[in-house]
């Protein structure tokens, strides 16, 4: 079956996660794809050897050395990738749906159709991820990460980004606005959803193809995750000088203290409004959104210290 896209998939360390992505993507009744695999510096190598034959796809492999950052790995899935379209999966997705493939495709022509009648030739699509982690912090991290990511709705996206997890794009998308920069170890893709804006690329949430995620089950593990975030901010922020809703960041110690509770605040009832409608139980891990987005400014006051 002739490949008609190139499902990107970075990884790091997760060989049972990637197994059982790649034998879920063996399902699709449509396997109309290549499989590119970035190994970014796993140790020992992951590897497909004990499941290649019941792939009815082919599987490029490309290794790092040493661990360069995901928006590292994804730049050489692109570059290493056949075909013109991209999907981009990240490696501890889960995709039950058996159409799933079938499906994005299908979403990806309809925003094709909305980009043109806006006078557009290229778009960025990304459709609904799902969090499935049981616990209440993994609730949490759900809510707190997939808010962009879910809703009965066709949107375009303008003031924001889309996460890179269940997105495609096509690669002439990278040769207009320029590759993920690797200067960010995380929040890479805000950064590089802001240049597609900026330079007319349309982009678009649209439902109906799903992919699942086992998100973080713990405080620890929330904590650590949005404080990490924080700490790329002001850098995402340095870059994107004329960026949406700018102005509300802190530039020094004393804005940081003055705005901590209007910041935290407002971004907690933005992801609030995101949920309330669709999903009323929000309303039940909402301690747990405020305390997200609590080590998310935290990260970002430290982060301020290093510029």
């Amino acid at each position: 079956m002739k490949a008609i896209a190139s499902i990107i998939i970075p990884v790091h360390n997760r060989q049972e996660e990637l197994e059982n992505l790649l034998l879920q993507l063996a399902l699709q009744n449509d396997p109309a794809f290549e499989v590119v695999i970035v190994d970014d510096g796993s140790e020992p190598p992951v590897q497909t050897d004990t499941i290649k034959e019941r792939l009815p796809f082919s599987v490029v492999i490309k290794r790092h050395a040493r661990r360069g950052g995901v928006g590292k790995a994804r730049n050489t899935g692109v570059n290493a990738a056949n075909e013109r379209l991209l999907i981009f999966v990240d490696s501890d997705g889960d995709i039950p749906d058996q159409d799933w493939f079938r499906k994005h495709i299908k979403l990806h022509g309809q925003a094709k159709e909305l980009a043109a009648a806006k006078g557009g030739d290229l778009c960025v699509v990304h459709s609904e991820v799902q969090g499935i982690a049981s616990t209440w912090w993994g609730k949490v991290d759900g809510y707190s990460n997939w808010y962009g990511s879910t809703g009965p709705k066709t949107i375009a996206v303008r003031d924001r980004h889309v996460p890179t997890h269940n997105t495609s794009v096509e690669k002439e998308v990278f040769q207009r606005v320029g590759f993920f920069d690797e200067e960010l170890e995380v929040l890479e893709d805000v950064e590089w959803g802001h240049r597609c804006l900026k330079q007319g690329i349309s982009v678009y949430y649209l439902p109906g193809a799903p992919v699942r995620h086992l998100d973080r089950s713990s405080f620890r593990a929330v904590w650590r995750h949005y404080e990490r975030f924080g700490i790329f901010a002001p850098l995402v922020r340095k870059k994107l000088k004329q960026s949406v809703y700018s102005f509300l960041y802190p530039q020094g110690p004393f804005s940081a203290v003055l705005l901590f509770f209007p910041l935290t605040g407002m971004i907690t009832l933005y992801i609030l409004l995101r949920w309330i409608f669709h999903r009323p139980r929000v309303l039940f891990y909402l301690p747990g959104l405020y305390l997200a987005n609590v080590a998310f400014y935290v990260g970002l006051c430290k982060g301020l210290r290093k510029l």
